[in-house]
């Protein structure tokens, strides 16, 4: 007989998996120093948090009253997969918290697929997810909409109330509350309270997440 209170598991990607989020901040400020803008590197890694590349643009574009060229998101995506092979690490605890799992899990990210794929390769994830992965930019609308996550749960014919959403930015859990799950929020880039406010319940990391889920 299945007690469980959820029958799927979807993770975020970034953030929740590997610890890329301050990678990818890296190389935007960096390319963004290029073209003579110096932004306040720790205020754009709590702002851009689990944002999508093509929305921070478009946030920063209009700040700053400038242009990107079109190359940009190409060079941008080409540096962080250069950084990301060389500096990329999971985060502590996930692998034991996925073993610990005897629901199905996915990966839900508004990353590209290709992105998540080498994020997953790199942490030595891939068996753990196979092809369940699942891409904002895929979908209408990446988070803070509902989109990405809804169509994991249409993949897996599980409705929204029976599964469980683990994110760690203020977006994500927007788009996993609009989509009717329940939502965990990793408190490490996020502040607790903010997780909290959003929806989420928060955690301050994977080992006490195993707990609760195991609970």
């Amino acid at each position: 007989m299945n007690n469980r209170s959820f029958d799927l598991v979807i993770f975020d990607c970034d953030g929740v998996l590997v610890n890329s989020e301050p990678l990818a901040n890296q190389v935007y400020v960096q390319m963004l120093g290029d073209y003579g803008y110096q932004v306040n590197t720790e205020e754009y890694l709590r702002e851009f948090s689990g944002v999508a590349i093509t929305q921070r643009l478009a946030v920063t574009s209009q700040r700053l009253n400038w242009s990107p060229p079109e190359n940009f998101h190409a060079v941008f995506n080409q540096r962080l997969a250069t950084l990301t092979q060389r500096e990329l690490q999971p985060v502590p605890g996930i692998h034991a918290l996925i073993d610990s799992l005897t629901a199905p899990i996915c990966v839900a990210s508004n990353g590209s697929r290709s992105e998540i794929m080498l994020r997953l390769k790199i942490a030595n994830l891939t068996d753990k997810f196979g092809d369940a992965i699942f891409s904002g930019l895929d979908v209408p609308h990446p988070k803070p909409a509902p989109d990405v996550f809804l169509a994991a749960a249409r993949s897996f014919n599980i409705p929204p109330s029976r599964c469980i959403v683990v994110e760690d930015s203020l977006p994500g859990v927007t788009a996993a509350v609009r989509a009717g799950m329940k939502v965990y929020g990793h408190a490490a880039l996020t502040p607790a309270w903010s997780l909290q406010e959003t929806g989420a319940i928060p955690f301050v990391n994977m080992f006490e997440l195993k707990k609760i889920l195991s609970g």
